[in-house]
Formats: structure tokens, C-alpha cells, sequence
């Protein structure tokens, strides 16, 4: 039994989306938590970064898995490696971000909401981040082709 279907042009395009809309969510609720803060809110957005890096880690590595499996021409071959770095400016990123609003905001004795506050601006990064890798996958996808059937 094959572990993709037959249409399927790897397991990169597959996952991918996963760690996209985790990662939103996880900063959409790091902002929640500074404006309302509230203990739930504050597990929530720990969990949804959690599950959103390891989920942009698999994607990382199916990621570099399929561009070293394709033939590709210089241009398409500059493409890749600029999302592949991108990609990886982005992992580091929420996985930093991750472990250290996680141990700051638990070891926190005072000023627990303006460290909130500061967190949910560098967040922010996340997102332009998040949005500049995908639109360099994006281009992947409709400049050159690659991932789609011929």
C-alpha cells in the first residue's frame, strides 16, 4: 500500500497547510491573550505554537525532501532556495518564539500582562514571516509548476 495517492506529488503539498493556519491561530491568540488574559487563552496559544512548529518542521523537511527530487532549471532552482530559506527564517522563528514566551511568561512573577503585550507585537513578526514564505511557495506553484500534474 503506498503512503500517497497516485496524484499526489509529495507529501510537502499535503502538510503544508497545516502549520499555516496552526501558526495564525497561535497568533491570533498570543494578541487574544495580551488584550484579554486569561489563563486558557494563554495554554491555547502555547499548544497552537507547539503543534503549529512541529507541524512547520515536518513541512520544513518534506519541503526539502521534494526540492532535492526534482530536475529544475536555474530560475526555478533561485525560487526554491529563497522559499527554502524563508521557510527556515520561519521555523526558527516560531520555535524561538515559542520556548521563550513559554518559560517567560511561566516564570513571571510581576508585569506578567506587559510582557503579554510585548509578545503579542513581536508576533506580529510570525505573520509576515508566515505570509512571505508562502507567497514565495505560491509563486513555486504558478511561475514554474512544480508540484502540479502535467
Amino acid at each position: 500500500m503506498e503512503l500517497l495517492p497516485s496524484w499526489a506529488p509529495g507529501l510537502h503539498p499535503l502538510i503544508i497547510h497545516f502549520p499555516i493556519v496552526l501558526l495564525i491561530f497561535a497568533v491570533a491568540m498570543v494578541l487574544l491573550d495580551a488584550i484579554i488574559n486569561k489563563e486558557w487563552i494563554t495554554k491555547a496559544s502555547w499548544v497552537l505554537l507547539l503543534l503549529g512548529s512541529l507541524s512547520a518542521l515536518a513541512a520544513y523537511l518534506t519541503g526539502r525532501q521534494a526540492a532535492d527530487s526534482i530536475g529544475l532549471n536555474l530560475m526555478a532552482e533561485s525560487a526554491i532556495g529563497s522559499h527554502s530559506d524563508w521557510a527556515f527564517y520561519t521555523l526558527s522563528f516560531f520555535f524561538i518564539f515559542t520556548g521563550v514566551l513559554f518559560f517567560v511568561t511561566k516564570k513571571a512573577k510581576r508585569n506578567k500582562r506587559q510582557l503579554k503585550i510585548i509578545f503579542a507585537f513581536i508576533s506580529l513578526i510570525g505573520l509576515y514571516l508566515i505570509a512571505h514564505t508562502a507567497e514565495l511557495g505560491g509563486r513555486l506553484v504558478y511561475e514554474f509548476g512544480l508540484g502540479v500534474s502535467k
